[in-house]
């Protein structure tokens, strides 16, 4: 905690002109330390100088950067992190909203004496203020274009909610829907929260804003500051030129969950074999949803390399501009469509930055008219799409049907919805299961409709649900089966009659079709 303050003191101190160093919390990740190698270079840093915590406080002290110290008290709650707990102390996430307002570090009860010593004098001690309390004195003073949701015992992302100066809170309810009717509409609402992730996502979704899920993200000041110095590349998508069209055969597509997920997606996603890291010389089509505009903001070299990674048989697919729920969005506010239309506007800004051809989303109802409403916002506002697809929040997959709607040049474009889907555990849908038994629902559509030789054949799409894993049941020797592997076992055992694509791919030929 002491360490993530001495950071985010650094970054508010750069933010106002006032210094121009920065901190790098040091761990174990192969994927962040190529982030800090990119990042050294786009900032021209040769030399970082190496400090342990005593060493930097002191330094900073030093630099006038630390004006005292906040007094907390650690939460010994009993219960897993981001758990719902009995007796949860919040005072660490009061000490960081005073950390950022009055230029201190977070400084433990138990840490008190050592911290005098430094001479630091004691800014605020708030080892018995409550949160709202907390809010109702500070609200004015605060940014109010971001919140942070953590869990108190947790340490991550406190130097960007002190550098940006944001309002802290962990659990749902009363007080923090008081806080996300407060932040600006439209915002990212950083961290993570405790219970059902629909009702945590719910809440910022009714309220306008998007969720980040980035409540493990490291040292997002200095890759923020290194973003800016770099430019984000455009991916390639094939075009409708580069696609046989005249090819009647069954094509099917398999696409990857919780790419909206950006902590993951910047952690092991691109180093990961289960993931994008894998190996394989001759890569089995898949596409992945992802975070490409909020990547493109926040980590512009874990975006790029991504891009430079990417295969023509797979597709990217920007998955609701942040996690949201289109038929929920804004549905707080007075003003939902004109709220609708300016977010849909900033995803089409970053859709043209980047050539992004595919928008998806998870819905609480597909079919409903609120969610319709949203998917012709989006067809209206975002240019130059292929289609967008939809999941159902429970069950993901929705049998395949499409919505159609009228982009800005009065043609139609999809929402399709997944035919099936590979999620180990649910075993009340008869269109869910294990790669095994998806592939012999693929092939069975495409003999069904072989046989019934009036009928066309079937194009289809199956999502993954990225943690599943079926190492125990799948036929396959790649373990584990999860992720990439879970649908190249499925791939495997599709039959000459099916052809695997790239989802763009796989909406050209829709689109052609209709």
């Amino acid at each position: 905690m002491l360490l993530e303050s001495l950071s985010g003191l650094c970054g508010q101190a750069v933010n106002n002109g006032r210094f121009n160093e920065m901190v790098w919390i040091e761990f174990n990740n192969t994927s962040y330390d190529a982030i800090l190698k990119s990042s050294l270079t786009s900032l021209n840093i040769t030399q970082p100088t190496r400090m342990n915590v005593w060493e930097l406080l002191h330094y900073l002290k030093k630099k006038k950067i630390v004006k005292g110290y906040v007094l907390y008290k650690t939460d010994t709650s009993k219960g897993d992190n981001y758990s719902r707990r009995e007796g949860i102390n919040y005072s660490s996430n009061v000490a960081t909203v005073y950390a950022g307002l009055l230029q201190g570090i977070l400084v433990d009860e138990t840490l008190e004496e050592r911290i005098k010593e430094t001479g630091l004098k004691q800014l605020k001690d708030v080892r018995n203020e409550s949160p709202e309390t907390c809010f109702a004195q500070c609200k004015d003073q605060l940014n109010r274009n971001s919140a942070l949701s953590i869990d108190p015992k947790v340490s991550n992302c406190r130097d960007i909610a002190i550098a940006q100066k944001l309002m802290l809170y962990y659990d749902t309810g009363h007080f923090s829907e008081q806080i996300l009717e407060w932040v600006t509409p439209l915002s990212p609402i950083l961290g993570w929260n405790c219970g059902n992730e629909d009702e945590y996502t719910g809440a910022i979704t009714r309220w306008g804003h998007y969720n980040t899920a980035s409540n493990w993200c490291h040292n997002l000041l200095v890759i923020m500051a290194a973003s800016d110095k770099m430019e984000p590349l455009p991916i390639h998508e094939k075009s409708i030129n580069e696609i046989n069209l005249k090819d009647s055969s069954a094509f099917h597509s398999f696409v990857i969950s919780d790419g909206d997920n950006m902590q993951w997606t910047m952690g092991e996603f691109l180093d990961s074999p289960v993931y994008y890291g894998n190996k394989d010389k001759n890569r089995s089509p898949v596409s992945w949803t992802l975070c490409p505009v909020n990547l493109s903001i926040i980590s512009i070299s874990t975006w790029n390399r991504f891009v430079s990674m990417k295969k023509d048989n797979s597709s990217v697919i920007e998955y609701g501009g942040g996690y949201q729920y289109p038929d929920e969005f804004a549905k707080n506010r007075p003003n939902r469509v004109e709220l609708l239309t300016e977010f849909a506007r900033r995803i089409n800004w970053h859709f043209q930055k980047l050539n992004i051809k595919i928008f998806g989303f998870i819905c609480k109802d597909v079919f409903s008219k609120e969610a319709r409403q949203a998917y012709e916002i989006y067809a209206r506002e975002i240019e130059g799409m292929t289609g967008m697809i939809a999941i159902q929040y429970n069950p993901y997959n929705m049998g395949g049907d499409i919505v159609w709607v009228k982009n800005k040049e009065n043609i139609e474009i999809p929402i399709v919805t997944a035919k099936f889907s590979i999620w180990s555990g649910l075993f009340h849908n008869p269109l869910c299961g294990g790669p095994d038994y998806v592939a012999s629902l693929i092939n069975r559509d495409a003999a069904k409709a072989a046989k019934q030789k009036e009928k066309k054949n079937p194009l289809s799409w199956t999502i993954i649900h990225a943690w599943s894993d079926f190492s125990n049941t799948a036929n396959a020797t790649d373990l584990p089966i999860k992720g990439y592997n879970a649908s190249k076992a499925s791939n495997h055992l599709l039959s000459p009659q099916v052809k695997n694509v790239s989802m763009n791919e796989l909406l050209w030929r829709i689109r052609a079709r209709h």
